[in-house]
């Protein structure tokens, strides 16, 4: 049942019901569907599937294309790539010719090029669209990649997102009385390095996220993070294997929890965030930020999935280990009141 409901996570659609008069200029928005991790060169079969939830917006949370190049697993010869005599990284970046033909056969792909003709598609990035696995400021190539990513998502040219540092945005759809926000981050290209314990927003967009949280309340307000925010799925995994998140940076995530609790929003009980990049599904809750619970819905694996890292016949047993996971924040039923204090 449950790797059931993680299979329906891969690509998660929200509902949202709000109340008020519609208008003819801004339509009400009633289906939001969101994803992440789509290997431009593998199948996917799951446009189909999204296609006929008939969502009036999808929303891209990172990895929207594999453009760095990974290696080879070697454990001896000139070039190692895993083990403690590594030598060489197992990643490395794409050129802008090679990054621009892998966007380039994303937005040609049948089932995405259909869904485009009818709902508005807006997004963020992650590491590997980003240009690197797990890169962040200090990454060269991100200038160059902004400008690619903005293509794909057919920004407007006199758009904000194409002047200014980094593709953090926002969006309010839906008419007055029943408008939905949508706050997309970037958790790239201002953070600084893991174990640092330092920014993931840096000082421009931490000003424009308040601003945001400030500004006139709506019905529903969806904050999208490519990692994921809630989880402390690493913490509690290492120091066998670490995962990307808000977790690694606790401060940052104190000062976002804190934020949102001060701002105008968290009056309206109408916060939660949304996320992708682990490679599976899953809802995360914390309890002790605001004065009501806040959701994380992580929706990662449009093409990608955890037990690919191991061959078919293993599949049962990283999907065992995955269920055994110990992120005492997953939700994993109705009644679930977990809370990490």
């Amino acid at each position: 049942m449950v790797w059931k409901w993680w299979w329906m996570l891969t690509v998660t659609a929200i509902g949202v019901v709000a109340w008020g008069v519609p208008s003819e200029q801004q339509p009400l928005v009633t289906r939001i569907a969101f994803g992440s991790c789509a290997n431009q060169s593998a199948p996917q079969p799951i446009w189909n599937a999204i296609i006929s939830f008939d969502p009036q917006v999808f929303i891209w949370l990172g990895d929207n294309i594999y453009g760095d190049i990974r290696r080879p697993f070697k454990l001896f010869g000139k070039e190692r790539t895993i083990g403690p005599w590594k030598n060489a990284p197992r990643f490395v970046p794409s050129t802008e010719q090679e990054m621009k033909s892998r966007y380039e056969k994303a937005k040609s792909n049948p089932g995405y090029s259909r869904l485009r003709e009818n709902t508005k598609v807006i997004g963020t990035w992650d590491d590997h669209d980003y240009g690197l696995n797990d890169a962040g400021k200090e990454f060269s190539g991100k200038i160059t990649n902004q400008r690619l990513l903005l293509d794909f998502l057919d920004e407007p040219e006199h758009s904000p997102r194409r002047k200014q540092d980094g593709v953090y945005a926002s969006y309010t759809l839906g008419p007055m009385g029943r408008q939905i926000k949508v706050i997309l981050l970037d958790t790239r290209y201002h953070r600084d390095p893991l174990r640092s314990d330092g920014t993931i927003l840096g000082r421009s967009q931490w000003e424009w996220l308040e601003k945001e949280l400030n500004d006139s309340p709506t019905a529903v307000t969806i904050i999208g993070s490519s990692i994921q925010v809630i989880s402390n799925l690493s913490a509690t995994t290492g120091p066998l294997f670490y995962m990307e998140s808000w977790g690694r940076f606790p401060k940052e995530r104190d000062r976002l929890f804190k934020l949102i609790a001060d701002s105008k929003v968290v009056y309206r009980d109408g916060v939660f965030f949304i996320s992708g990049d682990v490679h599976f599904g899953e809802i995360t809750r914390y309890d002790c930020a605001t004065g009501y619970p806040l959701y994380d819905v992580t929706s990662s694996g449009i093409t990608q999935a955890v037990e690919k890292v191991v061959p078919p016949p293993l599949h049962f047993f990283v999907r065992f280990l995955a269920w055994l996971t110990p992120n005492t924040m997953r939700v994993t039923d109705q009644n679930c009141r977990y809370r990490h204090v």
